[in-house]
């Protein structure tokens, strides 16, 4: 018999976070979980019982990125819908029912977010807009200098109240329920993302086959942010402007083609601000480290 809602969880050394993650997946109702550990050295997949057959490991030997290792997750389940998710997360009860409730009230959803909390209360913006060009431009060389700027403020939505349910245009792939009939007709992630960006294209690809993606702010996870990439941080950067790259190559057509330039330009600063930020913040570390 076909199960209602599954999960697929992407895992790369996310220690004890995956347990509680896993946990928190099962006690609020999915019926059966899908680890994809993409080469993980810290044996947080360990808890799984082989006895256990709510949980499934399956170990591709590498690391795949996140949107392979969803799409092979994704094909081990069977059921009506699916959760896609960071492994760590935790599910405040409730969250899937309300996701339920509003895939069912709109015919045409097919994808919908909950509204993502940091485990100090604070809201993450994982709902945002597809950003225009001057938007993207500002963002890019201003958002993590001061993040308070007007494009900034547009792109991740931070005047829009959180806690309401509307249409989006992306939501984060930290966590999502999407109908699994939608996502195996759009093809699943697109594999020429390794890392970022695939939910933004994912959202842009269900949009344009004449679905709706939601957000639903009724619905609660908490995230750690940037657990399981905190720990190669320069390799995340690079991981991010290729995608960001990626993204604009796909996603501009004819005579759009000309704006590859400028946001060639903007990727580049953007990326080389962040390589700055963490190596001068490595630098003011060193001192301390050195005394101990």
């Amino acid at each position: 018999m076909e199960r209602l809602v599954e999960a697929v969880v992407v895992n790369y050394n996310a220690g004890e976070q995956l347990e509680r993650a896993v946990k928190s997946l099962i006690d609020d109702g999915i019926e059966r979980v899908c680890i994809v550990d993409n080469a993980s050295e810290d044996g947080s997949t360990s808890f799984v019982d082989d006895a256990e057959k709510r949980v499934l490991v399956v170990k591709p030997g590498k690391n795949l990125g996140y949107g392979r290792a969803v799409n092979l997750g994704f094909g081990q389940t069977d059921s009506r819908y699916v959760v896609v998710c960071n492994p760590d997360i935790e599910v405040v009860h409730g969250a899937l029912s309300s996701l339920l409730s509003e895939l069912h009230a709109d015919k045409d959803c097919a994808l919908v977010g909950p509204r993502i909390i940091n485990f100090d209360g604070s809201t993450y913006p994982s709902v945002r807009h597809f950003p225009r060009l001057t938007d993207a431009a500002g963002h890019a060389v201003l958002g993590q200098l001061f993040p308070g700027n007007p494009f900034t403020r547009r792109y991740r939505m931070l005047g829009v109240d959180h806690r309401g349910s509307f249409s989006a245009d992306w939501v984060s792939g930290a966590f999502f329920l999407v109908r699994s009939d939608v996502f195996k007709k759009v093809g699943g992630f697109d594999e020429r993302f390794f890392m970022y960006l695939e939910d933004v294209f994912l959202c842009r690809t269900i949009r344009e086959h004449g679905y709706s993606v939601r957000f639903c702010g009724n619905a609660v996870v908490r995230h750690d942010q940037g657990l399981t990439t905190a720990s190669r941080p320069v390799r995340m950067i690079l991981a991010h402007h290729k995608s960001l790259w990626t993204y604009a190559r796909l996603t501009k057509k004819g005579w759009r083609k000309l704006e590859l330039l400028p946001i060639g330009v903007g990727i580049a600063v953007r990326m080389s601000i962040s390589l700055s930020i963490v190596i001068l913040g490595r630098r003011a570390k060193k001192p301390e480290l050195d005394r101990t």
